[in-house]
């Protein structure tokens, strides 16, 4: 006669719906990253019928143990990714800081470093310092290399 007992069964709490992944620096939390699995699992899982066809699993424990392994698995390499991102992100702003500060280092040679400086210049040229204040924000911001700020300013003066 075959074994009809059942071992018990195992129990696992489901991953609840909200998933935090915490994104750090050098060891330090800077930010955190949530997820909601009742939203993304079943973007993850098609399979909303299939269940497996091997009649000694137990296809809801079956269902909550895959479910558990595919999102700590995806979690893992979502915090390596971004590590990795962040990482080659932060080089990038460092050097986009150091790109601003040599355009501003710039500017004040062009233009002069007081504000009497951009006066005169302003008054010159028959503009506003509104004028010449979104000039200067255009040129700090667009990553086009100006090479003569002067003649720049000038032509802008022609466009208005």
């Amino acid at each position: 006669m075959p074994d009809t007992r059942r071992a018990a069964p195992v129990r696992r709490k489901n991953i609840p719906s909200p998933v935090r992944i915490v994104v750090e620096v050098d060891g330090n939390p800077i930010g955190f990253l949530n997820l909601d699995m009742d939203r993304l699992w079943p973007l993850i899982s098609h399979r909303k019928r299939d269940s497996v066809s091997v009649e000694w699993i137990d296809a809801q424990e079956f269902g909550i143990l895959t479910r558990a392994s595919v999102v700590k698995r995806m979690m893992s390499r979502i915090q390596s990714d971004l590590s990795q991102t962040l990482g080659s992100q932060m080089v990038k702003a460092e050097l986009d800081v150091e790109t601003f500060m040599l355009k501003a280092q710039s500017a004040a040679q062009a233009f002069g470093r007081k504000k009497s400086d951009i006066r005169k210049l302003v008054a010159s040229s028959g503009r506003t310092p509104d004028d010449f204040y979104a000039f200067f924000w255009n040129y700090l911001l667009d990553e086009r290399e100006i090479v003569d700020l002067k003649k720049a300013w000038k032509a802008a003066a022609k466009k208005a």
